[in-house]
Formats: structure tokens, sequence, C-alpha cells
């Protein structure tokens, strides 16, 4: 989970939105972070982040790159699963 962690982390600080007009999507990263960990905790019917198992960790991933890749504007059903 730690690597994972760094990895939305790193993208959170370093995302730009294309819609960077739009106030709620310019928030910080904390926040954006934040909207990452809500579907994994509820996917996963976690009661915080930290609570995450091993073997729940390839979910959790899935769900943070689908939306990687819908913040940057990829359709997720266009690329292959992960």
């Amino acid at each position: 989970m730690v690597q994972l962690r760094r990895e939305i982390e790193e993208w959170s600080r370093n995302y730009e939105s294309p819609f960077n007009e739009i106030p709620c999507m310019t928030s910080n990263y904390q926040s954006l972070k934040n909207a990452i960990y809500i579907p994994i905790k509820l996917a996963l019917g976690l009661k915080t982040i930290n609570d995450i198992e091993t073997w729940q960790v390839p979910k959790a991933r899935r769900i943070f790159y689908e939306i990687r890749e819908i913040c940057e504007g990829v359709d997720p059903d266009d690329i292959s699963k992960y």
C-alpha cells in the first residue's frame, strides 16, 4: 500500500486539470488525494484508507488508475485493463 499511496500523492501534487477554469477542479492536492481515497474506501468497505489489506491493493490501484485516466481525459473503456 505504501507504493500506491506514493503514486496517488505524486499524481495529486502534479495533476493539472484540463478544466482548470472550474474552481472545484483546481483544489489543493490534499482534496484531490481524498477524492481518490473515498471511492477506494467505498469499494473495499474500509473505514479508513489505513485499513487496507495487501490483497486489496490491486483493486485499489485499478480504481486509482480509472480515476486518473478519467481526469486526464482518456476514456477508460478504450484502454487495456490493468
